[in-house]
């Protein structure tokens, strides 16, 4: 890949960790997040965290701990946060002014939840006219009361296989 490619991780953040209930397959998700961030960070590629601001009293109410993007994947000084109010990390946020400013074409999506955000964002990055790779096995989300987690993320895969590209996290390269 090259330097018109960014990273972009969605909703990476505390609340998604919680102990009481995590995300599906939370340790294995942070992981493969963690060799993403290290792989594009080694190749000098942008990385953008996207972080949700939710309402008052919600897990992820700007300024609480559920808030914070998770310490493990700790964001540098050179990392750029984008926040952002709905499911599209494009509406209504700099993300597209920031990415266009840095000439990206190519965006490698991974992150939260993916019935949620991460379809939205990818969705809505393929309607802008970026090539879109999403990490099958770097997004995640909760059991539903018709599916269980593993069948959306798998529905989802499938679906995004139609708009871009999938790749596992071992199979990018930047």
């Amino acid at each position: 890949m090259s330097q018109t490619t960014a990273l972009l991780i969605i909703d990476a953040q505390l609340n998604m960790f919680d102990e009481n209930h995590p995300i599906y397959k939370a340790e294995g998700l942070l992981q493969n997040l963690q060799t993403l961030i290290s792989k594009a960070s080694k190749a000098a590629i942008p990385v953008f965290f996207v972080q949700n601001n939710g309402g008052v009293n919600e897990p992820d109410e700007p300024s609480t701990p559920g808030w914070l993007i998770h310490p493990a994947l700790a964001p540098s000084n050179n990392d750029n946060l984008i926040q952002k109010t709905t499911e599209n990390a494009f509406y209504q946020t700099s993300l597209k002014q920031k990415l266009d400013e840095l000439a990206v074409k190519r965006l490698v999506i991974a992150g939260m939840q993916t019935d949620f955000c991460v379809n939205a964002t990818t969705r809505g990055a393929v309607a802008l006219g970026y090539e879109v790779i999403l990490v099958s096995d770097a997004h995640s989300t909760f059991d539903s009361s018709n599916l269980s987690a593993s069948q959306i993320i798998d529905q989802h895969n499938v679906a995004f296989g139609k708009l871009g590209k999938l790749l596992t996290t071992s199979q990018v390269g930047f």
